[in-house]
């Protein structure tokens, strides 16, 4: 069985190859400008960097079911609803997938949150993945129904804090957010985590809001 993150070594009938398995390191919990209080598991390099670039850019369901465990575990008291931040169209249409939207089912299956899809994108902006000093595109959402009651954001990695500031803007201000992994040099470290738990839940036979991830359209751009 290949490793899902590094998609090159054994996994020999684990999760994860033993090279990938213990290079996590711990997130943290930032406030953006925003208001929004953001709690990540990982931060965005070594294993969990792969994993959020193979359920991006390569359509790989396994990746989100791999982040969702720890995902949970960070949800704050009193959450009730998941609200993805979606993908803009263009995107979501070139690589097959809106990763917001499939940790958001894969989260929801491990925690018995329902999953809301209260926000629409735009159909295109300028990537925001990438160096700091890349020029960043201004996303663009708008609320798809009323803000439902306890909501938490949910986003893969977070970087400027720029796209999860407009999602909760739509939203009329929402101030909770949990995404896979936030950029090292902006994080405020957690509790330490210890050994990294990894639950991967399988999604129940017939459920219609848990659809699998389609294949991949194209390659990342290198």
């Amino acid at each position: 069985m290949t490793c899902p993150a590094c998609a090159a070594r054994s996994s020999a009938g684990r999760l994860l190859c033993p090279a990938c398995a213990v290079a996590f390191a711990p997130g943290g919990v930032r406030r953006l400008r925003s208001g929004v209080l953001v709690h990540s598991p990982f931060l965005h390099s070594g294993t969990a960097r792969r994993l959020v670039h193979r359920l991006k850019y390569a359509a790989d369901p396994t990746a989100a079911l791999l982040l969702a465990g720890p995902m949970a575990e960070l949800l704050p008291p009193g959450a009730v609803v998941l609200v993805p931040v979606p993908r803009a169209y263009v995107r979501r249409w070139r690589y097959g997938v809106d990763p917001a939207l499939e940790l958001a089912r894969a989260v929801g299956r491990a925690s018995g949150l329902r999953v809301v899809r209260a926000l629409a994108p735009g159909w295109w902006h300028a990537r925001r993945a990438g160096p700091g000093s890349a020029t960043r595109g201004t996303p663009r959402f708008r609320a798809r129904v009323a803000p439902p009651a306890g909501m938490v954001l949910v986003d893969d990695v977070v970087t400027t804090g720029a796209t999860l500031g407009a999602a909760a803007e739509a939203l009329g201000g929402t101030r909770l957010a949990v995404t896979a992994t936030t950029a090292p040099a902006v994080a405020t470290a957690l509790t330490p985590l210890g050994a990294v738990g990894i639950v991967v839940v399988k999604p129940p036979h017939g459920d219609a809001d848990h659809g699998s991830v389609r294949a991949a359209r194209s390659a990342p751009s290198q």
